[in-house]
């Protein structure tokens, strides 16, 4: 194989592993399975129609943010309390 094929190759592996690790892209479901079926019901039940955007771990919990038709998006923030349960928190995102 020429030297440029193996880069080529390596570089597609190295992105596709960095991915997986960080639950980017096709693999955000997977890493985020349970977060992804507790956030789709409670988009279901708040906002019908709705949908939302790959969840994002962060410090504290997780965060996606909640895209409605002619209305404007929500930041919903994902934190668990002492007993395991999910709470969410709603930021509705103003244009200035």
């Amino acid at each position: 194989m020429k030297k440029r094929t193996l880069f080529l190759i390596g570089t597609a592996a190295a992105a596709g592993i960095y991915s997986a690790i960080t639950g980017k892209g096709l693999f955000n479901k997977p890493r985020f399975k349970e977060q992804h079926e507790r956030v789709a019901n409670y988009v279901e039940t708040h906002y019908p129609n709705a949908v939302y955007t790959p969840i994002e771990m962060t410090a504290n919990g997780w965060v996606t943010v909640i895209r409605r038709i002619a209305r404007p998006n929500i930041i919903l923030y994902i934190t668990r309390d002492g007993n395991g349960n999910y709470v969410f928190t709603e930021s509705e995102v103003r244009n200035a």
